[in-house]
């Protein structure tokens, strides 16, 4: 890998230290901003048999006091933090493009796949070359 394409790992910050609190008695499940009711229920955390009462509300508040690291769709997706990780760039040779023309989307699909690449580009998955 050439050297300035290598992703570099950096910590500017001790990580635990912004940790969040974690009680030794867990509160009963609030819904969040991400993390709603209809969202826990789907997780199954609440109705876990396996887990006794207390793990349950611990876990679920876990979530809770992390709910902003949990993406449902690609509009909730994030990115790494580039004070953490520098964009990744990937390598390529020179070459010569391909010179056939690129087969048409077929009209019966059109508008879903201009729908799907304005919503990865509204979330930030593709990005202008």
């Amino acid at each position: 890998m050439p050297a300035h394409a290598r992703i570099i790992r950096k910590i500017p910050e001790d990580p635990l230290r912004t940790l969040p609190f974690l009680s030794p008695t867990p509160p009963e499940f609030q819904p969040g901003m991400r993390l709603s009711q209809e969202r826990m229920n789907k997780l199954g955390i609440l109705d876990n048999k396996f887990l006794w009462p207390e793990e349950r509300k611990l876990a679920a508040h876990v979530l809770t006091n992390n709910e902003l690291a949990l993406a449902w769709d690609e509009t909730e997706k994030g990115r790494f933090r580039d004070d953490y990780f520098s964009p990744v760039i990937i390598p390529t040779i020179e070459h010569t493009p391909w010179v056939h023309r690129q087969p048409p989307i077929p009209p019966g699909i059109r508008d879903e796949v201009i729908k799907l690449i304005k919503s990865k580009i509204a979330s930030g998955v593709y990005e202008a070359s």
